[in-house]
């Protein structure tokens, strides 16, 4: 296996994949001004029309990105408890310019600021980023910059509320040791919800893991327990994303960026995100 250089981006108009070993396939949200306009309307709000083919798929919704037909996870309650104020942790859903993408961790760096993690596909540095669970926070912060192996760093504004607990996605402890083949690890994010599977192996920075994830989760959390070992980045080339549970097993695995190589480039580079810890 060789490592790739493009993530899982959820698209409303286009579908993009990250490869693992492949061609390589994003898996971010990427939205057009009128996909944005669906995208604003499907995502932050867990409400959705019925669909007849909804019924067959035994996932009875709310289905929050286009064309998926997994339950989303909805904004927990600890978030609705502070609107309008944006609570940002694992699995928060985003908007990143025009891209759908999911938050890995929330915390604090060495300097004091809010940051969040996230992939790096899902933007350029200078973006805006807003929470799709709370969109009547407005701009809750900047996309700030990338690095290998492909990750993104967005500086949050003072105001957003930090949280290792976001819906069913906890995390308490990063790093640590690298998952061994055939371990169980799970993974969360805004268009497939949480998902688990076996460890399938690891190249260099990525680890492979029979996961089901599509557009929109990129950048999610890939967790063993409550201890974070990767971000998602995409799938293995040539075999098709989630998109509903009647695939059963036939899906494309999900890549992920190990946390401790992330970690590693953080501190390197400096900046904003050196000295991530949890909030």
């Amino acid at each position: 296996m060789r490592s790739f250089t493009r993530g899982f981006v959820g698209s409303t108009r286009r579908r993009v994949f990250a490869a693992f070993g492949c061609a390589a396939v994003l898996i971010t949200g990427s939205l057009s001004a009128t996909a944005q306009a669906e995208a604003q309307s499907s995502v932050p709000s867990p409400a959705q029309a019925a669909d007849i083919f909804l019924t067959l798929t035994g996932e009875p919704g709310p289905h929050r990105v286009p064309g998926h037909y997994f339950t989303s996870p909805v904004p927990p309650k600890a978030q609705n408890d502070i609107r309008p104020t944006a609570l940002v942790g694992p699995s928060t859903p985003i908007l990143v310019g025009d891209s759908l993408c999911t938050i890995a961790v929330s915390g604090f760096d060495a300097h004091g600021n809010k940051v969040a993690i996230t992939a790096g596909h899902c933007a350029n540095p200078g973006t805006p980023v807003t929470s799709g669970d709370a969109p009547e926070a407005g701009r809750i912060g900047t996309y700030v910059r990338t690095g290998s192996p492909d990750y993104g760093v967005i500086k949050l504004n003072n105001n957003v509320r930090l949280t290792n607990t976001y819906g069913r996605a906890s995390i308490g402890q990063l790093g640590g040791a690298v998952p061994a083949t055939l371990q169980q690890i799970c993974k969360t994010g805004i268009s497939t919800g949480t998902s688990c599977g076996p460890v399938i192996g690891v190249d260099g920075p990525y680890l492979l893991a029979h996961l089901c994830g599509s557009h929109g989760d990129s950048g999610g959390p890939i967790y063993a327990g409550n201890r974070l070992v990767a971000i998602v980045n995409g799938g293995l080339g040539n075999l098709p994303s989630c998109t509903t549970p009647l695939q059963g097993p036939v899906h494309a695995p999900v890549t992920g960026a190990l946390w401790n190589v992330i970690q590693r480039s953080l501190d390197a580079n400096g900046g904003v995100g050196a000295g991530f810890r949890l909030p």
